[in-house]
């Protein structure tokens, strides 16, 4: 029997490659406070924060919303990023995940990126 999905929420995850200032993979608090922006700007309540630093370098974050999550994961060694946003609510296009993703791109001076966003169903 076939049932009709519901919507969820969308997923927008980007990889973020050959960053200009490879400092910033070990800088957790200005990737924090970049995040941060993120969420004030399109209205997104940060519940909780988790974080880690890894030896000798290295780090992930996670923003606990209540719209859903939003998580960071940085990798040095290779000049990457990994960012990833869930979201519970519904926009009328995926304006405010190309917004997002091009913020990003900017701040990280990303040479090469990619985004993908996936729509969530029930």
């Amino acid at each position: 029997m076939f049932k009709e999905s519901v919507f969820s929420g969308k997923h927008l995850i980007c990889n973020f490659k050959q960053i200009e200032n490879i400092e910033l993979l070990n800088s957790i608090d200005h990737l924090k406070d970049m995040c941060k922006i993120i969420c004030k700007t399109h209205d997104f309540s940060i519940l909780q924060e988790c974080e880690h630093t890894f030896s000798p370098m290295g780090c992930t974050f996670l923003f606990l919303l209540s719209e859903s999550h939003l998580s960071v994961h940085t990798f040095p060694e290779k000049n990457y990023i990994a960012f990833d946003l869930y979201t519970c609510r519904e926009y009328s296009d995926n304006y405010i995940y190309t917004n997002i993703y091009y913020y990003l791109v900017e701040q990280l001076k990303a040479k090469d990126s990619t985004m993908q966003i996936i729509d969530r169903e029930f």
